[in-house]
């Protein structure tokens, strides 16, 4: 396979998702309770992508595919606009897009709280992932694109608190392990 086809097939697997939710909307296909459904899809999409992200060193590493790297990006743009797509819908069906109204909920919940410190963070990651910025940051940029593993470890604390209230622990257990698993083969290459 080509490394162009490869990004193709990539992308579209990761549009699927979103195309299946519009879908949904469209159909009126959401259950009982659609805003929650669309709020729990984005957001698991989101942290899934950022997974699969951070996955993609580990692989290039063992399976000796440089042709990966390219797709690292992309994932991780795409992880980011489901991140987007999740805060914005938090914004709309939470708070009728009431700033306030965020600021006020980020420290009433945790949950939130975590969840906009990742989204916060991962803001800078987006803008900066050009070639223009990397040739601009140098250095800095990988010091900054580091900075993924603190996002994972966050959205995964964001899950973990937001089922906190549903006892239902695992699936954000899976989640951090998989993390921690990402961080330590991180570590093993390094060394």
């Amino acid at each position: 396979m080509s490394p162009r086809t490869a990004w193709q097939l990539i992308w579209l697997l990761c549009a699927l998702p979103l195309a299946d939710l519009v879908f949904r909307i469209a159909g009126q296909q959401l259950g009982a309770n659609p805003q929650e459904a669309i709020l729990r899809a984005t957001g698991l999409w989101s942290l899934t992508l950022l997974l699969v992200t951070l996955g993609v060193t580990p692989f290039r590493q063992w399976l000796r595919w440089p042709e990966l790297i390219p797709l690292r990006r992309m994932l991780g743009l795409w992880a980011f606009g489901y991140a987007c797509i999740h805060l914005l819908a938090f914004w709309a069906f939470e708070h009728d897009f009431d700033l306030a109204g965020v600021a006020a909920d980020a420290f009433k919940r945790p949950f939130v709280t975590v969840g906009l410190l990742s989204f916060g963070l991962m803001l800078p990651m987006a803008l900066t992932s050009n070639t223009a910025a990397m040739r601009r940051l140098g250095r800095g940029w990988k010091r900054l694109h580091r900075v993924i593993y603190a996002i994972a470890l966050l959205a995964c604390v964001h899950f973990f608190l937001h089922r906190a209230g549903k006892s239902n622990f695992i699936d954000p257990a899976i989640a951090s392990a998989v993390v921690l698993i990402l961080l330590g083969s991180r570590i093993y290459f390094r060394r």
